[in-house]
């Protein structure tokens, strides 16, 4: 038996080396024209991309979620009435942010050179993107995310620890950007290779950062807000940090998601209204803004010419399906939600509403009510990048300076800065519902719902469940520190307004 044993194992040994002596030669690509390796400015121009042109993402995590529970916008959608028992939708923004831009940002910093300009452009990113994600779920993976298998069940890092992470990165990173380094060029599709561009996006990264931990840790924040003030942030519209998309293909990379949920449904829009909270602002107050942002249409796509400026009605969030939603107000679909709209990854509106805040809390020297209006002027400004804008005439722009609520009031500035923010960041309902809950501003009235928050606005989206099964000691660690659980009203670590 041992002899039959031997001559077995013998005969497999003699296979084994038979098929693998000429191993290299069989797995080398016999063309050598063709690339081993992936071209890493084309995986930059990918995940620049890839992160506002994806319809499903956009759907199902910055509409149906984040701009609902912002109240920018109303649907007929459940998590419009505080529930999220839909798994398919609670998951997707999760997943695929983990799977595609997560993973390939990931493997960039991993295959270019230590402190390269490319390098330091997909770490700033990295933050840019991660930080959506920290601020809709809480903790979540992050130093041992998309790692293959070397962190199978990669732990969920506190917030507070990402958001130190955050900054060290972003410093360091900044910092090896270099004008006389490799340019990026056209792969580049923010700046087209600007180094000074990116380093102000950075820095007003850094200086967002700073404002949302704010209430949290305000001695940090003062010291990273005026470090990213100091260093420089965005200054013009020419700085402006957004995708242009041709919508020559109203599919995929060449299409703004959001404008694809808008237009692939028809004019239902795909059961998205304006929020009777926006609408009412921006009639109230004669928003210069209004006749670009909105219109009401009928259910054959006609316009309904009986409805015009000052007269639109907005859909209340949280009232039942089955309602007309064509008597409400919703994106005009030649403007504002085309197939070749732009994407704002940030804005000079926002800076500038940033700085505003910045000085009110007396991190830097400067005029608060100047730095408001300009945001002001700058939002307003902003909705030329969008074809087919009607032009806002500066006096417009003036006279809204002057309504009563719109006026500058130093004694309601934090109000004033942060609704005039909320109306700027429409269609980034990420970045519009998480400085909601820092700020406590805009004043919304909770929708006519309980769902799963008793009548309130959630502060969080609850984990996929495939992380419950699949990651579950990760996962529960997460839950135990969260008030009450894995559910909607419970506030993550910067959210204490």
């Amino acid at each position: 038996m041992n002899k039959y044993i031997s001559l077995l194992i013998l005969s497999i040994l003699l296979i084994i080396i038979g098929c693998t002596k000429d191993f290299g030669e069989i797995n080398t690509n016999p063309n050598p024209t063709e690339p081993d390796k992936i071209d890493t400015k084309l995986q930059l121009s990918y995940i620049l991309n890839r992160a506002s042109s994806e319809r499903y993402d956009q759907w199902r995590g910055n509409l149906i979620y984040c701009s609902q529970w912002a109240q920018q916008l109303s649907g007929d959608w459940d998590p419009d009435r505080y529930n999220t028992t839909n798994e398919d939708w609670l998951s997707a923004w999760w997943t695929n942010s983990y799977l595609r831009i997560g993973k390939d940002v990931e493997d960039l910093i991993s295959n270019t050179e230590e402190g390269s300009n490319l390098q330091s452009m997909a770490i700033i990113f990295k933050v840019f993107f991660f930080q959506k994600l920290t601020d809709m779920y809480g903790d979540i993976p992050y130093t041992e995310a998309n790692r293959g298998a070397v962190f199978a069940r990669p732990i969920f890092d506190k917030q507070e620890d990402i958001y130190l992470s955050f900054i060290e990165d972003l410093k360091l990173a900044i910092n090896h950007l270099d004008a006389g380094g490799e340019n990026v060029g056209s792969a580049d599709l923010l700046f087209g290779g600007d180094i000074e561009k990116w380093k102000k996006f950075g820095n007003s990264i850094l200086l967002r950062i700073a404002m949302r931990i704010s209430n949290v840790a305000p001695e940090l924040a003062n010291e990273v807000g005026t470090l990213a003030l100091n260093n420089g942030v965005m200054t013009s519209h020419e700085d402006i940090a957004f995708i242009y998309f041709s919508g020559s293909n109203t599919d995929g990379k060449n299409a703004n998601g959001v404008g694809e949920v808008f237009q692939d449904f028809g004019v239902s829009g795909h059961l998205f209204r304006y929020s009777d909270e926006l609408v009412n602002f921006i009639i109230n107050h004669e928003d210069p803004r209004e006749d670009n942002l909105m219109e009401t249409y009928r259910n054959d796509g006609s316009i309904d010419n009986s409805v015009g400026s000052g007269n639109h009605l907005g859909r209340p969030n949280g009232i039942p399906t089955g309602t007309n939603d064509f008597v409400f107000a919703q994106p005009r679909r030649d403007v504002m939600v085309t197939y070749d709209a732009p994407a704002i990854y940030m804005s000079f509106a926002e800076v500038e509403f940033l700085r505003a805040e910045a000085i009110l809390l007396g991190w830097i020297p400067g005029d608060v009510q100047e730095a408001y209006e300009n945001g002001v002027y700058a939002a307003c400004r902003q909705l030329s990048l969008y074809p087919n804008a009607e032009p806002i005439d500066e006096d417009d722009i003036e006279d809204y300076l002057e309504e009563n609520d719109i006026e500058f009031d130093l004694a309601r500035a934090k109000e004033q800065i942060n609704t005039q923010k909320w109306v700027a960041l429409l269609f980034d309902g990420f970045e519009a519902y998480a400085n909601y809950r820092r700020s406590g501003f805009p004043n919304l009235t909770p929708g006519f719902t309980d769902g799963e928050s008793d009548g309130e606005i959630p502060r969080r989206l609850r984990y996929p469940i495939s992380e419950e099964v699949n990651n579950k000691e990760n996962y529960e660690a997460a839950v135990a520190r969260l008030d009450g659980g894995d559910v909607i009203t419970a506030r993550m670590w910067w959210d204490i307004e």
